[in-house]
């Protein structure tokens, strides 16, 4: 009997399998052991497991029925076919003609754009051949027809890597995946390479799951009960050889449980050894303080979302420990309303505190903000809260001045940029951090504004984030942090119609004279365009052939001159100086610029109430969330608002048709979710997670939260899982501790 396998074993302890065959699984697939071949999990895509099909004689088959065909081939016949109009159709077909083996009778098998088919199965060779049996002109044909060598596949069971310089050659050909007529159950398809076909990687897994002993259990029997789940041995056997298709949805439920709660043990062992580490500052909120007069003195009371966060916050400020916790709302949700509440709680106990924003114009906008809040505390007056602005464009004398003022603790609320990051910007007892579009900055950032106490204590951290994040995706890639969401908007906001329109629609005219009536009505107009000037090349389909992707500096000179002549348009970009920029949208605001021109500068930290128009040009060019947020500069007034979003692809484009049907910034970053993987929101492999194999996480939002909150209980039972050694060694193996500290930074 042959030695059992352990997952720990190279590949190359499977038989067949040589040095070259052991370099492609690395190079292609980056399988180098046992554990790596079964973890390469065939696709969980509808209809990627496959019935196999009968194997018998094509005497006995009907029309209309998927069989099996084994047998000798006769011949090949390759030829290019004529193309139809628009291109459509195939570019090769090769069409092999089979004879059966047990009655003797011929049959035709086309198959696509695979001119390398009979270089692999050579006339003479023994196939099996798997496909939907027709009638052709007359003859009989195999349809959707999929192919295999009949013998064993070289490079496994004895045959050695026979050729290793034409890897190819490994007994089939099919890339997406050739049923094997002596498998059972289910046929998986694996993602493949043409170096490496599914049903290779089929034949190496069945190898593998034969001489693979039983597999212990990480997980306590309490929680293989609790959620009704199946063995780890059993999970592992049936994601690749399924009897049925309940199987394989038990096994796949098991391994994504296992996946999301080695992941949140991962990240919540790391914030229990941040917090115990940490000395925070106990700051809870004043009974009678400004924090507490801001909520009094407002023309209009919080949402209960906002009340749930305030009471969430106040809670983090008290603790002893330091607050690590993320603000998110969508677009006008009220988070700034939030942050000034901790910041003036933090100023209450006599500290100061800060807000750090990734651009000057949402650092000058978040200033602005605070002033007019805080107008009802006396801001800037004799005796109410300081509120000062700190960014790299102020006059080096003005700038001097200020400094010297906040490391003398006569600046209560400090406002910046990446300035605020400088060793000269010295608060005295900085209580409170607020880092605002969090993603925008690296880690290192982070740590550098939180550390900037002499004493050791940490100040409290929170982050925020108008980019909405979906709630499976946040308790993943933050386990570590407290999330809140603000998922309420306040009264008065407008409601937002979206029109998704093809670039080059006759309804562009009808759009422009509707501009001109609402700008004389005094409401103003955003145009967003991709680029800047034309000599950024990307180009999109045209009527005329291809053209540029529309830039900032031509649709503004077109407008200017053309359609809206009798009006002021402006053009701001990340081209101009600060102050440029600065002096181009107050003139927006103003209404001296009535139809501003812009790229994405305008995407955050713009609120200008009386602009109700967002023209976005080759709006496929931008994201679901860009999109999203450009949007929410309009509907911030109480008229009506309009979003236009013309492309190349209005008709055939997930992203815009999912933004004209929905305003919920949530919805829209699940979507954008399903559309682009998890890796396209945050990189996971900047926060030192792996690459989830088989979760996803809006389809196993359910599994996350479940995930979470048993780490939670385990790990406070049993911190370091010294009685669970197997799920640590499966916790250790996930993550690579140096990686995942990069979430210490909150």
């Amino acid at each position: 009997m042959a030695a059992r396998l352990d997952l720990s074993d190279p590949v190359t302890a499977l038989p067949g399998v040589g040095e070259r065959l052991a370099e492609l699984l690395a190079e292609h697939l980056g399988v180098r052991t046992i554990g790596d071949l079964l973890a390469h999990y065939p696709a969980q895509e509808a209809g990627k497991y496959r019935e196999p099909a009968a194997v018998k004689p094509l005497g006995e088959a009907r029309i209309g029925e998927t069989l099996t065909v084994v047998g000798q081939i006769a011949s090949w016949e390759a030829f290019t076919p004529r193309r139809r109009r628009g291109g459509k159709g195939p570019k090769h077909i090769a069409r092999a003609t089979v004879r059966d083996e047990r009655d003797g009778q011929a049959i035709a098998a086309p198959f696509f754009n695979q001119p390398w088919l009979p270089g692999r199965h050579p006339q003479g060779s023994r196939v099996a051949v798997t496909g939907r049996l027709e009638r052709y002109r007359g003859a009989l044909q195999l349809r959707s027809a999929r192919l295999v060598a009949a013998e064993r596949a070289v490079g496994v069971d004895g045959a050695g890597d026979a050729d290793p310089d034409r890897p190819d050659r490994a007994g089939d050909a099919d890339p997406d995946g050739a049923p094997d007529p002596q498998a059972q159950g289910l046929l998986p398809t694996y993602p493949a390479t043409a170096a490496l076909p599914s049903e290779r990687i089929a034949r190496l897994v069945r190898s593998a799951l034969e001489r693979l002993g039983p597999l212990p259990d990480p997980l306590p029997a309490e929680l293989v009960a609790r959620h009704d789940l199946v063995s780890r041995d059993t999970a592992l056997r049936h994601i690749h050889q399924p009897p049925d298709r309940e199987a394989v949805r038990a096994a796949r439920d098991r391994l994504v449980y296992d996946e999301l709660l080695a992941l949140q043990l991962a990240i919540q062992q790391r914030r229990q050894e941040r917090e115990e580490a940490a000395a925070g500052l106990v700051q809870p909120p004043a009974a009678r303080g400004w924090a507490a007069t801001l909520l009094e003195e407002l023309p209009f009371p919080p949402t209960r979302a906002q009340r749930r966060a305030l009471d969430e916050l106040g809670g983090d400020l008290a603790a002893s420990g330091p607050m690590h916790r993320l603000l998110q709302g969508d677009v006008g949700s009220g988070k700034t309303l939030v942050a000034a509440w901790a910041m003036l709680a933090a100023v209450d106990h006599g500290r100061q505190a800060a807000l750090m924003a990734p651009t000057e114009v949402l650092a000058e906008q978040h200033h602005r903000t605070l002033q007019s809040l805080l107008a009802p505390l006396g801001v800037g007056a004799p005796g109410g809260p300081r509120v000062e602005l700190v960014t790299g464009s102020l006059p080096t004398r003005q700038l001097r001045g200020l400094l010297a003022e906040v490391a003398a603790g006569e600046v209560d609320l400090l406002v910046g940029t990446h300035a605020l990051l400088e060793d000269r910007v010295a608060p005295p007892d900085p209580g409170l951090v607020v880092v605002d579009e969090q993603h925008r900055f690296g880690v290192e950032h982070r740590i550098r504004l939180r550390d900037k106490r002499a004493d050791g204590h940490h100040p409290d951290v929170l982050v925020m984030t108008a980019t909405p994040i979906p709630r499976s995706l946040a308790l993943t890639l933050y386990g570590d942090l407290d999330v809140t969401t603000l998922d309420e908007l306040p009264p008065g906001r407008q409601p937002v119609t979206t029109t998704v329109l093809h670039s080059d629609s006759d309804r562009r005219a009808n759009l422009e004279r509707f501009v001109r009536e609402r700008v004389a009505a005094g409401e103003r107009a955003f145009w967003v365009c991709p680029a800047v000037d034309a000599s950024e090349v990307a180009t999109v389909p045209g009527p005329e052939g291809e053209r540029s992707i529309a830039s900032a500096e031509e649709v503004a000179e077109h407008l200017a001159t053309g359609p809206f002549a009798e009006l002021d348009v402006g053009l701001v970009h990340g081209r101009l100086s600060a102050s440029e920029r600065e002096a181009v949208m107050e003139d927006f605001r103003r209404g001296a610029v009535q139809v501003l021109v812009a790229t994405t500068v305008v995407e955050v930290g713009v609120d200008v109430p009386e602009a109700t128009i967002m023209v976005i040009e080759d709006a496929d060019r931008f994201g679901i969330s860009q999109l999203h947020q450009l949007r929410g500069r309009i509907g911030r007034g109480s008229a009506r608002s309009h979003c236009v979003l013309f492309s190349t692809a209005a008709h055939d484009n997930r992203r815009l048709e999912a933004l004209a049907q929905t305003r919920d910034g949530f919805a829209l970053a699940e979507t954008d979710l399903e559309l682009r993987g998890e890796g396209s929101l945050f990189d996971t492999r900047q926060s030192g997670l792996a690459d989830l194999r088989l979760a996803r996480l809006v389809r196993d939002a359910a599994w996350v939260a479940r995930a979470r909150e048993d780490a939670r209980r385990l790990l406070e039972a049993d911190p370091d899982l010294a009685d669970h050694p197997e799920l640590r060694a499966v916790v250790r193996g996930l993550v690579d501790p140096h990686r995942l500290a990069a979430l210490d930074s909150g």
